[in-house]
């Protein structure tokens, strides 16, 4: 029996003249695990979007879509999905609507917390939370109900490599335990490989393929199809290990602490080098998207200092916040960079109505036309498809060809092993290593940098 099933499906957004889904038609066994893969702006947050009707984007819609039983959905912005402030209510939101009495919700709620390795956070403030484990409990949150149908569109982006396994390890022994449904979007395979049972790829809202996982592998490598590179590889680490030159920007002993007691950073130095692309590392929580708020000024350490005579700009890790228009238009001026980024047709819609890669790259764009000598980039490759990844790692290495100097907080390490060519490690409120990009990551043991 299939779980889901569409029809010659086409969908269009309001105010565009092209179709975000253009006659798709598969369906997806009870049980089965559909990983959904393609370009960015293909069609695949709609197409998921789409399968959960409490989320359906606005448009127009023709075909038919079908689901057996209840939709649960986790999406790649695990900030935005979760509604209340602590981790037990978080739990108790859906069966507490669902009518349930307070004994039953209790007990769910002491069984689903169990499960998902929550017990000693359930009184904890949801801020309080490293990213890994408001990814799992939004997971938790949407399974408390057993859903028949999971969704799931790009989980895990936000995540360090070891909490995306966690991560992945959780969703691998639900299955086992449950045999739920899932259908889930992602950029990169590796991780997943062994879960899935097929695999849909889609292009410009086309269905290209949909079938066995070994079947569509062997399709996209004879084709030279560019979501061939969605299976990942070995990254080279081929590069200089030699002096890397002048320091950009220092800082040193700098402390900072959003609440007195408690310091986020502590007593941290670091040098970002002269038209090199910097790249910093370390887990959810450790601290990184902060101190690229201090280096730009955005927040003050209460110790130390930051020395540069460069202009900076920095690119935020939620994009959104940077988008002050009504069109993309007039968010940034559309040309050499906006073409080169692949965003040249989008210049007439709201920058909220486009999808979460153009998004990033738009952003990206703003950031590099203030014309800012060293750039602040936050997960920089969030959302980007495996050939929009390679085009952004050309375009640092130009800029810092240009005078440019790069710097990027990333969970990518792929991405950092074979583009960058420094490497700090953020852990313990401090850098605790910053080495040249070849002899970083051989170092590294436990993160991967396969791509």
């Amino acid at each position: 029996m299939e779980a889901c099933k569409l029809e010659s499906v086409s969908f269009t957004y309001p105010a565009r003249d092209f179709k975000a889904l253009d006659g798709v038609s598969f369906g997806v066994d009870e049980g089965e695990f559909c990983a959904v893969i393609g370009q960015s702006a293909s069609g695949k947050s709609t197409l998921l979007k789409l399968l959960k009707k409490e989320i359906a984007p606005h448009g127009t819609l023709t075909g038919s879509v079908s689901v057996s039983g209840a939709v649960g959905y986790v999406s790649q912005n695990f900030e935005e999905s979760l509604v209340t402030n602590r981790v037990r209510s978080e739990l108790e939101f859906s069966p507490v609507n669902a009518g349930m009495t307070r004994s039953e919700i209790e007990l769910l709620v002491a069984e689903t917390a169990a499960y998902f390795n929550l017990e000693n956070k359930l009184d904890c403030e949801i801020s309080t939370l490293s990213g890994g484990e408001k990814q799992i409990l939004s997971l938790a949150s949407v399974m408390i109900m057993k859903p028949d149908l999971l969704v799931l569109d790009e989980p895990v982006s936000q995540l360090d490599p070891v909490s995306e396994a966690a991560f992945w390890d959780t969703l691998r022994t639900m299955r086992r335990d449950f045999g739920t449904t899932v259908v889930v979007a992602v950029h990169n395979l590796k991780n997943i490989f062994d879960m899935a049972d097929t695999l849909l790829v889609l292009d410009n809202g086309r269905l290209v393929i949909k079938d066995e996982k070994s079947a569509v592998s062997e399709y996209l490598k004879s084709e030279n199809h560019p979501m061939a590179g969605t299976f990942g590889g070995t990254v080279n680490l081929e590069g200089d290990s030699l002096s890397l030159g002048e320091a950009a920007l220092t800082a040193k002993n700098i402390s900072f602490a959003y609440e007195r007691t408690n310091d986020i950073l502590q007593n941290l130095d670091i040098k970002l080098y002269k038209n090199k692309i910097n790249a910093i590392v370390g887990t959810n929580g450790s601290g990184k998207s902060t101190l690229l708020k201090v280096l730009c000024g955005v927040r003050k350490a209460y110790r130390g200092k930051v020395k540069t005579e460069l202009k900076i700009s920095m690119l935020p890790q939620n994009v959104y916040d940077l988008f002050t228009h009504d069109s993309c238009g007039e968010e940034v001026q559309f040309g050499e960079i906006t073409d080169y980024l692949g965003i040249g047709d989008i210049a007439g819609f709201h920058p909220y109505d486009i999808s979460g890669g153009q998004a990033q790259r738009l952003a990206l764009a703003k950031v590099l036309q203030t014309g800012a000598d060293i750039l602040l980039l936050d997960e920089p490759t969030k959302g980007f498809d495996c050939v929009i990844r390679a085009e952004l790692g050309k375009l640092l290495k130009r800029l810092c060809a240009d005078g440019k100097t790069v710097v990027i907080v990333t969970h990518d390490l792929a991405f950092a092993a074979q583009y960058a060519d420094v490497a700090s490690y953020l852990s313990g409120k401090k850098i605790l290593a910053t080495m040249p990009k070849k002899e970083f990551f051989s170092h590294l043991r436990f993160f991967s940098t396969k791509g």
